[in-house]
């Protein structure tokens, strides 16, 4: 069996080698974000974390994580318990960890979802599911794991 050696320590699941890995989407006025699994990989997701900017239009954002297997099913679908206003920046961090929701300090949101494997092709969709100004409100999600 062969190691994968990832910051100096190695790691190891089972009987099968893993890297650590994370996938960062940052482009500017877009509060809909989709991270694909890439071709001939499987993740083991331990974070997705979440940093949004409002804009200074008026609404209650809805911040949403779904999580798809390839042929599109829903394997989760999890909302931040609080909602976000118009003109704050709020960070959310969805693991898979028992628990429910918790609201921390102000502008500090955490929520659980089931831990599962997903395939190649496997989507994670992060957006304010009330599309209060998607194409001015600003969010950079960082989805971070095991790659198989």
């Amino acid at each position: 069996m062969a190691q994968v050696t990832t910051h100096g320590e190695p790691n190891i699941r089972l009987d099968k080698a893993f890297q650590r890995f994370t996938a960062t989407d940052a482009a500017a006025n877009d509060s809909d974000k989709l991270i694909t699994v890439p071709a001939a990989r499987t993740w083991e997701i331990t974070n997705i974390f979440v940093t949004m900017v409002a804009s200074a239009t008026v609404g209650n954002r809805q911040m949403t994580v779904i999580v798809a297997d390839p042929a599109a099913v829903v394997l989760a679908n999890v909302k931040a318990d609080s909602v976000q206003t118009a003109s704050t920046t709020e960070y959310y961090s969805f693991t898979p960890v028992a628990g429910i929701a918790v609201e921390a300090p102000a502008g500090y949101h955490y929520a659980s979802f089931p831990a599962f494997m997903l395939d190649a092709g496997s989507t994670i969709r992060v957006y304010d599911s009330a599309a209060v100004d998607a194409a001015a409100d600003d969010m950079t999600v960082t989805v971070s794991g095991r790659a198989y």
